[in-house]
């Protein structure tokens, strides 16, 4: 279930006293999803990306690199300190400190969103309070990419597990479903966790 309270680490100390590469979410190469989705869709260069959780930058910077204009934010100072230090020379790409619930983004700010592991490591409590803000600083018509967890992984730890109906019936109200793929979650564990791929357009 989705809606059993959670405990998670704090972000903050665990990216002061944890190599980024040994974390289970780490993965050096472009989500293979969300590039599927890049080609499909043939949506280039230019656009603004928000990279949501940024956590070790790896894919803000695949997307500065395909030539977006990409922010990555992130709950974790130390976080984003590493990634400013680490990726100081990169074009394209600036690193911010941000909770999303209490987001200080602009409104209307992106084309596209690219959630990778945020949205599932929330509260129930606080679900809709992030669909709020996300629809708030995307376009009109812009996309968010939302990577989960489904609920179809064994694995009792880690994050919440959602089936594509609870993505459905928390998103539709605010968003336009386009796609909800079976795929798995590209990282350090071994199998890689089964997942959830979601494109929706912010109505």
């Amino acid at each position: 279930m989705s809606g059993l309270e959670k405990d998670f680490p704090n972000w903050e100390t665990l990216y002061k006293s944890q190599k980024v590469e040994t974390m289970p979410w780490f993965n050096e190469n472009f989500d293979a999803d969300l590039q599927r989705e890049l080609d499909e869709r043939k949506i280039a260069s230019g656009a603004r990306f928000l990279d949501l959780g940024t956590g070790p930058a790896t894919q803000a910077i695949c997307l500065a690199k395909g030539g977006f204009t990409v922010i990555g934010s992130d709950i974790s100072e130390a976080a984003i300190e590493r990634a400013r230090k680490i990726y100081a020379s990169e074009k394209n790409v600036t690193f911010i400190i941000d909770d999303i619930l209490n987001s200080k983004l602009n409104d209307n700010d992106f084309d596209y969103i690219f959630d990778r592991g945020c949205f599932h490591v929330l509260s129930p409590a606080n679900r809709q309070e992030y669909i709020r803000k996300i629809k708030r600083i995307l376009k009109a018509n812009g996309i968010l990419f939302l990577k989960c967890f489904s609920d179809k992984e064994p694995m009792q730890e880690g994050p919440y597990k959602f089936s594509q109906y609870e993505i459905r019936d928390l998103f539709n109200e605010s968003f336009r479903i386009d796609s909800i793929r079976e795929t798995v979650y590209q990282g350090t564990l071994d199998p890689f966790p089964k997942a959830l791929f979601v494109v929706m357009i912010n109505r």
